[in-house]
């Protein structure tokens, strides 16, 4: 799983998004003091293209150099230690080479749309693949949702559920959220049943629901317990959880979402994806450790 001392990764691939996402690496080094390191994949899959079409990888390879060589000359300009750098092009597949590198990465750091797409309606396809396979927190950055700079919110939100795992997302945002001296506001959001319900079914009802309020609220105090100086709150709403958080995105310097595990080559779950598509605010996407 994650190394926590380990470098801050981030996907290059010449995108305005790309670009966004080498800013937020570069502040998270100099922040941590983490080595960053700049990556583009150079998809060996293209080589032999549609229509019997032959690439030449020199070609790929020299045209991967020039976008990390962008990449590392922005991040100079942004003040980064060049000591405390590196720019790597790899051959495979980019949501492959990004996962394998993530086993010893601290956060992996990709943009939310590739050099073409659309923000609003698709996500691209690196960057969901990789926040189901990574082996550490994915960070999605979004120059569409979120064209200023978002650290100075100096808040971190997450959503939370009553899930087995989530425990694990919301202490690994209470440090993050240490690290950079901001707050912590916690979320869950709940529908009411659909139907009628009287009498002992709407009394069975609200008791599931006080359960788990109870389930929460005891999980965030235990979490709170091990950061004394992290402000944090605990919010308990009526509501769809997409809707929620989108709207109180705007307020975040971050937004953390759990993860499950998936098989490579599925897809995260719809709520997830909706976020992914429209939070203005960047994505880290935290998946447990197995």
């Amino acid at each position: 799983m994650s190394n926590e001392t380990g470098p801050i990764i981030v996907g290059v691939d010449g995108s305005e998004d790309g670009l966004r996402a080498v800013e937020y690496g570069v502040r998270s080094s100099k922040n941590s003091g983490r080595r960053l390191q700049l990556v583009h994949a150079v998809d060996d899959a293209v080589l032999a293209g549609a229509w019997g079409v032959i690439y030449d990888p020199t070609m790929l390879q020299e045209s991967g150099r020039k976008a990390v060589d962008e990449a590392k000359e922005h991040a100079l300009e942004m003040g980064m230690d060049e000591s405390n750098l590196d720019a790597e092009v790899f051959m495979g597949n980019p949501g492959a080479v990004l996962t394998r590198l993530s086993e010893d990465a601290s956060m992996v750091i990709v943009g939310r749309r590739a050099i073409s797409g659309l923000e609003r309606l698709f996500v691209g396809s690196t960057s969901a693949g990789i926040s189901v396979t990574a082996h550490c927190p994915v960070i999605m950055v979004s120059a569409a949702s979120t064209p200023g700079p978002t650290a100075e919110r100096k808040l971190i939100g997450i959503g939370l559920d009553d899930g087995p795992r989530v425990e694990f997302s919301l202490d690994w945002a209470f440090r993050e959220a240490k690290e950079r001296g901001w707050a912590v506001e916690a979320v869950h959001a709940w529908q009411p049943p659909r139907g009628l319900f009287t009498g002992d079914a709407r009394e069975g009802e609200d008791a599931r629901i006080a359960a788990v309020e109870k389930v929460i609220t005891d999980m965030m105090k235990r979490v709170a317990e091990k950061y004394p100086d992290v402000p944090h709150t605990l919010d308990i709403v009526e509501g769809h959880a997409v809707d929620e958080l989108t709207h109180r995105s705007e307020k975040y310097g971050l937004l953390v979402l759990g993860v499950n595990p998936h098989l490579p080559g599925l897809a995260p779950g719809a709520r997830i994806r909706a976020l992914m598509a429209h939070a203005n605010a960047p994505l880290a996407l935290v998946r447990p450790e197995d």
